[in-house]
């Protein structure tokens, strides 16, 4: 028989080193494919309505006049007025001026380059109440004191945190009872909760903007604060286990440990 080479019995010894390496990896995927169990990822959503228990007002003070400076003294005057009005009437409210600006206002003549005719100073006194009972209230005195408009009024929530939570528990618990569905139709079980997958609770309320030459006629409708809607959605994934049904040995089990 013919002996084979130093070189060829090291190149036979490595074939067989890494075909037995290929055979192992190729077991062991097997064997990982085959224990890995079964899940369910299913996915709930859950939308609650609520009644607003707070309102935002965005109250706009626009004023004219021939120079800068004279527009913004007059908004500064109205403005002033206005907050002190809404302090007295709300003192636990939180009342503050914002977004202040001085434009100018342009003429185009026919010939020739725009000239500046005057200039507009804008100015946005902000109210934060917690009584929406006395939103007529609020527009009587923005009307009083010479504001222009209201930019936005918008409902909202003092505690929004309270409702994203049931929001979110009322989307898990439709995933979670979906999940028992499926698993049951299948004649399986739940087993662990492998992931949770949280969408970030949405809150919508739509702002509305209130005219004052609207508010003075008297054909106005009642402003409605309407309801809040709170969507939340959430993604479970479950592991799939066997039922004592789907299992006769199990089954056959527990049957035979009952004495007669």
């Amino acid at each position: 028989m013919r002996r084979l080479s130093d070189f060829q019995q090291g190149t036979f010894l490595q074939f067989v080193a890494i075909s037995l390496a290929c055979m192992a990896v190729a077991r062991a995927q097997e064997t990982t494919q085959r224990s890995a169990p079964a899940t369910v990822r299913v996915h709930g959503e859950s939308t609650l309505s609520v009644e607003p228990d707070q309102v935002e007002f965005d109250i706009g003070v626009v004023t004219q006049g021939p120079t800068p400076k004279a527009a913004a003294d007059q908004n500064a005057t109205q403005s002033k007025a206005l907050i002190q009005q809404l302090s007295a009437a709300f003192p636990n409210a939180s009342v503050s001026g914002i977004n202040f600006s001085v434009n100018p206002n342009y003429e185009y003549p026919k010939e020739g380059a725009p000239k500046i005719a005057g200039y507009t100073a804008s100015n946005t006194v902000r109210l934060l109440l917690n009584d929406i009972s006395s939103l007529q209230t609020v527009i009587d005195i923005a009307i009083k004191s010479g504001a222009n408009s209201i930019n936005r009024l918008t409902f909202t929530l003092r505690n929004e945190t309270a409702v994203r939570a049931q929001a979110l528990a009322g989307a898990a618990n439709q995933a979670q009872n979906g999940a028992k569905a499926l698993a049951a139709a299948l004649n399986l079980k739940l087993g662990r909760l492998l992931m949770v997958e949280e969408g970030q609770p949405v809150l919508v309320s739509p702002p509305r903007e209130v005219s004052f030459e609207k508010l003075q006629s008297t054909n106005l409708s009642p402003i409605s604060a309407g309801t809040i809607n709170a969507h939340a959605d959430v993604d479970l994934t479950y592991e799939l286990v066997p039922s004592e049904r789907s299992n006769p040995k199990a089954a056959l089990g527990s049957r035979s440990s009952v004495k007669k």
